[in-house]
This record gives C-alpha cells, sequence and structure tokens, in this order.
C-alpha cells in the first residue's frame, strides 16, 4: 500500500504548490527516480501537467484532481478507515476533517455523515472516549496519512484540509456532484 500512498503525497504537492521540480519531489518524498517520472509521464499524458526540463507546472488542476480522486477511492477501498459516531465539534481540536465532513464546515452539504476526517494515531483513544457514546454523526477517521495535518486551514474553530484534498476526498468518497464543479470552477 505504500506506492498509493507516495503517490498521493506527490498528487498533494503538485495540487497545492501548482509549480515545482523533479529535484524538490525526490528530496522530500526520498522516492526512487523512475518511480516519480511514472507519475509524472502519466499525469503529463492526460494534460494535466508539463514537464520540461525538470520543471513541473499544473496545467489543469481539474484534471488533476480527478486523477488524485481516482487515488484515493483505490486507498479508501484498501484503508476502511474507522467509523464513529460523533458530534464534529467535541473531536475539531485534534482532527482535520476532509470531503464530506469539510463540505459540512463550509455549508455546501447538510451533515457531515460519512465523510473523511484525518486524525494522529496518538489521538485515537481520545476518539474512541468520545464516539463509544454513539451520539452525532457516522464520520470515517484515517491515521495512515498524517502529513495532512501540514496542509490545513481553519474555519469556525474546525481544522479542514485544503480544498484540493476536500475534493480529491470528496471523489474518493464516491461524491460526483454539482457541488464538486462547483469548487473546481472556485479554484480554477
Amino acid at each position: 500500500m505504500r506506492a498509493p500512498i507516495l503517490k498521493e503525497k506527490i498528487l498533494r504537492e503538485l495540487a497545492v504548490k501548482g509549480e515545482t521540480s523533479v529535484k524538490e519531489l525526490l528530496a522530500k518524498f526520498k522516492v526512487n527516480r523512475p518511480y516519480l517520472y511514472r507519475i509524472l509521464r502519466s499525469l503529463e499524458s492526460n494534460g494535466a501537467i508539463i514537464l520540461e526540463t525538470g520543471k513541473i507546472k499544473v496545467v489543469d488542476k481539474k484534471a488533476l484532481l480527478y486523477t488524485w480522486g481516482e487515488e484515493k477511492r483505490k486507498i479508501f477501498q484498501v484503508i476502511k478507515g474507522a467509523t464513529y459516531r460523533v458530534r464534529p465539534k467535541k473531536v475539531r481540536d485534534f482532527v482535520v476533517f476532509s470531503g464530506t465532513s469539510a463540505l459540512w464546515v463550509l455549508g455546501r452539504v447538510l451533515e457531515p455523515s460519512f465523510g473523511t476526517a484525518y486524525i494522529k494515531k496518538d489521538d485515537f483513544d481520545r476518539l474512541k472516549q468520545i464516539g463509544i457514546k454513539r451520539e452525532g454523526y457516522p464520520i470515517r477517521f484515517y491515521s495512515y496519512d498524517e502529513d495532512v495535518f501540514n496542509y490545513t486551514i481553519g474555519i469556525r474553530g474546525y481544522r479542514i484540509a485544503t480544498i484540493e484534498q476536500i475534493i480529491a476526498d470528496s471523489i474518493g468518497e464516491g461524491m460526483y456532484t454539482r457541488i464538486i464543479e462547483e469548487l473546481l470552477e472556485e479554484i480554477e
């Protein structure tokens, strides 16, 4: 499962930065050059990026985010996450909301049910104590990617992932609606 997670981190970096270099990605993710170039060539062939003399530029963010979303779908099929019924306010101090749960924070959907939230492994005991009451909405918590904590924004007291991560996670959750198209239009 390491390769899809590594690929996801590379896709996140490209989506958030927009421009970077092969050298930076190699150093940051400690990935071998042939693997990185396979990912980059694939993104280039679907028109998401331009790769030129070691420089990478995102030219079609929508294509990049749909590719990332499909990778998320694969990851979510293998890593199921732990689902707890919680009130988002009770966990907002130690999780990052994404997918449908972040769309709820943004006021785009009515409830955060079965949304995605990221949690650090050390905080799972806190989550279990809160989730034992089974009050609130079912949310899937994932601890496989603590890097997501480095890419967050705060809104109304909640920590949410970047809009790019929210879109990719929503697609990974299986959400293809006008809301996603609207968010894609807003970030372009």
